[in-house]
Order: structure tokens, then sequence, then C-alpha cells
């Protein structure tokens, strides 16, 4: 979802971590799945990338609660 969004945004890694106060080593180490990401850093980077942040749980059965953040 986010290398995707950053490409219809078309910016660079660079871009978005300025948008989010970050270095673009962690954008990429966020896109590359090998950063364990704060709630905090996941609203930072929702609200760069022009998105909202929804987390949800989900049971056993299959019964789903999200909350926008």
């Amino acid at each position: 979802m986010v290398i995707g969004r950053r490409i219809e945004l078309n910016i660079t890694q660079e871009e978005l971590a300025g948008r989010m106060g970050t270095s673009a080593s962690a954008i990429s180490r966020i896109e590359s799945g090998q950063h364990v990401t704060s709630v905090r850093s996941l609203e930072r980077l929702a609200r760069a990338l022009g998105a909202r942040l929804v987390v949800g749980f989900e049971t056993e059965a299959g019964e789903r609660e999200l909350v926008t953040v």
C-alpha cells in the first residue's frame, strides 16, 4: 500500500520522508517490511500519503471492528 500510494503521488522516498519528518532510510525500511512502526508513525505516514489510518480487530469467527485513527 505504501509503495503504491507513493508512486500514485509521484513522490520519492526522500520526499515522503520530508513530509513525515524522518529519513529516507526509514521509509525504505517501512516499505520493505524491515521496520516495526509505531501507531504514531503510521498516523504520520497516512497523513503524508493523504490517507486515513484504519486499525481493526478480527475474531476467529470473522467478526471485525475497525477504527479510523
